[in-house]
């Protein structure tokens, strides 16, 4: 299995949903925290980031106005329980 391939299960997982026009990926966790997933095909990696957007925006056609780098390179096989871990601190 593929890195995408193992990557796209995970987003599955966790119910991320994929804004159509661009490889990002996006969780809600509260009112305007979002976990961000950018996916990169041609080199095969993701990067995974905490964001704020104003209520109401949508993760798809807005900027945010805070944003945290969480991991770069996201590796399904290693990272997985940072993903488990921020859903957990927004229950």
């Amino acid at each position: 299995m593929s890195i995408l391939q193992k990557i796209e299960s995970i987003l599955f997982h966790f119910g991320f949903q994929e804004c159509s026009k661009s490889n990002m990926n996006f969780l809600k966790l509260a009112n305007d925290d979002y976990l961000i997933m950018d996916i990169f095909e041609r080199s095969e990696t993701a990067d995974l980031f905490h964001v704020k957007f104003r209520t109401g925006n949508n993760p798809c056609n807005s900027e945010p106005y805070w944003k945290e780098t969480i991991r770069l390179g996201f590796s399904p096989e290693l990272d997985v329980q940072i993903i488990r871990d921020y859903i957990e601190k927004y229950k």
